[in-house]
């Protein structure tokens, strides 16, 4: 294999972990521009998510194994559920200042993480890939089939999100929330409700982004630590706040990592990751398409 094949190999691996950062930071995104919020959970609410899909494709409710695909949809949707719990919880955080809305996701966080290990235990499990692990040769380029999927169906995660904030009517009146509250408040539009909306999905795709990453990593209580990091590195270096810039930040952060895995070492690759994110923001220091200014109230 060339070193060609061997960097385009490369790239589609970081596109396809750089997906799942996307996902994540586009949670991340969604909350702070909705209610100024900075959810230092949301790693947590991630691992949560996999273990509400996980548990049916591997029959640990009932004995009741789903497949793969009816255990993601329940995934989302058990954790929009929780999102809509948690937004309640908080909600008055948002009022507070950095300090206190830090120590309380953090707390909240550690909560989650503590439910789970009593839950479902500390020790965690592999799990089996749906689709195998036999790569398909594009071209003189080997690709997991998972990667492919992981990546399309990102994609369509994140078109469908693009979607219904421009064109539904629940998708405006949520974007007229995050950009003035006070305004859409007067106009009829119920913020709060919005707000709560907006936690849902984020939770939501924080699950897809789980069980799009179960086959491939360890499944355990304490893997959203470092998701939840990756992605909020994310979410600063695409601009904070920014739809297209937690994209943007998640797909950058994941190539810059594969790379640096492949063609450095694996040992270095969080911390050139960083270094390189952390360089970008000196140039920018809004992020590649730029902060969004949240106005608390």
């Amino acid at each position: 294999m060339n070193i060609v094949s061997i960097f385009i190999q490369t790239l589609i691996g970081g596109i396809g972990i750089g997906s799942l950062y996307a996902l994540v930071a586009l949670g991340y995104s969604m909350i702070y521009r909705s209610m100024g919020l900075v959810n230092f959970a949301h790693g947590q609410i991630f691992m949560i998510g996999t273990y509400f899909g996980i548990i049916w494709y591997r029959g640990m409710v009932l004995g009741l194994q789903l497949p793969y695909a009816v255990a993601f949809i329940l995934a989302i949707l058990l954790n929009m559920v929780l999102g809509l719990i948690l937004e309640r919880i908080f909600r008055p955080l948002a009022n507070y200042d950095l300090m206190l809305m830090l120590l309380g996701t953090i707390g909240l966080g550690y909560v989650l993480e503590n439910m789970a290990v009593i839950i479902w235990g500390a020790e965690g499990f592999a799990v089996n890939n749906p689709l195998g692990n036999t790569p398909i040769m594009i071209s003189g380029v080997a690709v997991l089939p998972w990667t492919l999927l992981l990546i399309g169906v990102s994609a369509l995660l994140m078109l469908g999100l693009n979607v219904f904030l421009a064109k539904a009517k629940i998708g405006k009146a949520m974007r007229a929330a995050a950009a003035d509250r006070e305004t859409a408040s007067a106009m009829g539009i119920p913020v709060n409700g919005t707000n709560a909306l907006t936690f849902a999905i984020g939770a939501g795709l924080a699950a897809a982004a789980g069980m799009l990453a179960a086959p491939i990593v360890y499944v355990n209580p304490a893997m959203g630590a470092a998701v939840g990091l990756k992605g909020f590195a994310a979410f600063i270096l695409g601009g904070a706040g920014s739809i297209p810039g937690a994209i943007v930040g998640g797909l950058v952060f994941g190539v810059l990592e594969a790379v640096s895995a492949g063609f450095i070492s694996s040992a270095y690759t969080k911390g050139i990751a960083f270094v390189i994110m952390i360089v970008v923001l000196m140039i920018r220091p809004g992020g590649i398409i730029g902060e969004v200014t949240v106005d608390k109230v």
